[in-house]
């Protein structure tokens, strides 16, 4: 804040107070007439003249200068076209940039939005394992490694690329040799698609959830064999790129399946029986073309629109 001034400032006198009442008024000789014997000088003769001319002269020069206005306006309009039309006019300012339309091609979206799998964990994340317990001769220890083997198996058979892609060596090396050796054939005529997933080359997945649940029990074969069974029920589903005029969950394929793991006691047998087995396996599937998954690939069913875009195979 600056401190006021405090000096007085000068009266103004008042423009409306012309004269004060009373006080003579004195008219001009050139009014009265006093001043028309008196000759005059050269000098005054020229400014007489001048003054006569002035109305003319104001006149003159009022236009003149619109005609030089007009001729200003007419040379900048004309310029500024030139420009326009070369592209080259120059604005004022910093420009502001039109707002470009955001394109909504190759937009990544949510297939799994609205569908039963939307809460579904992805990945791995959904194959988790239930408390190991003892059960049996099976020690606790002896369950929890049993049920490890188990969840590799399953994201081998069924999230794995190398599966995904056509090869199942990866899985097969997880289980018991005997069981590696008998399991290789489903590989041959395609009956793997009950517990394990191939996907043609050109149908890649781009997502893949599940949920499912996993329990065991202590028992034993038709041998005798102290075995640890482990069952798994699982929903795989798989996301596929669709059209983006058909609905998210076209592109869903899902596969239902229920697999019987066994892990024997390893005293008293050979090496070879030791380990891992698949003893049995059954799946059903939804929105899946039937004719690819007969030739081992899972594919989603192309979206033709009605209730029966879903059925199984």
């Amino acid at each position: 804040m600056t401190a006021e001034d405090e000096t007085t400032p000068p009266v103004v006198p008042n423009r409306y107070d012309v004269a004060t009442r009373g006080e003579a008024v004195r008219l001009p000789g050139w009014m009265t007439g006093e001043d028309a014997a008196t000759p005059l000088t050269r000098g005054e003769r020229i400014r007489l003249a001048w003054s006569r001319q002035r109305g003319r002269r104001h006149v003159a020069f009022v236009v003149l200068l619109a005609l030089a206005l007009l001729g200003a306006t007419a040379t900048l309009g004309h310029v500024t076209v030139d420009r326009v039309r070369a592209g080259t006019a120059r604005t004022t300012g910093s420009p502001t940039p039109s707002p470009v339309p955001l394109s909504q091609v190759g937009e990544p979206r949510d297939l799994f939005a609205g569908s039963a799998a939307a809460d579904f964990a992805v990945g791995e994340k959904s194959l988790t394992l239930p408390r190991a317990t003892a059960a049996g001769p099976f020690t606790a220890t002896e369950v929890a490694a049993a049920l490890t083997q188990v969840r590799k198996a399953l994201a081998a058979a069924r999230l794995d690329l190398n599966m995904l892609v056509g090869d199942p060596e990866p899985f097969l090396a997880l289980l018991a040799p005997d069981a590696r050796q008998q399991l290789a054939h489903d590989f041959e005529d395609n009956s793997f698609v009950h517990y394990a997933t191939r996907i043609g080359s050109g149908e890649g997945a781009e997502e893949i959830r599940a949920r499912g649940t996993i329990r065991y029990r202590a028992t034993r074969t038709e041998d005798g064999v102290p075995v640890l069974e482990i069952t798994t029920a699982y929903v795989w589903v798989y996301a596929f790129d669709v059209p983006r005029t058909t609905p998210g969950q076209a592109g869903l394929a899902a596969i239902r399946d229920e697999v019987v793991w066994q892990v024997p006691r390893s005293d008293g047998l050979p090496a070879a029986q030791r380990g891992l087995w698949l003893v049995s396996a059954q799946a059903s599937t939804s929105n899946v073309e039937c004719s690819r998954l007969a030739e081992g690939f899972l594919a989603v069913y192309p979206w033709l629109g009605g209730p029966g875009s879903f059925q199984p195979c």
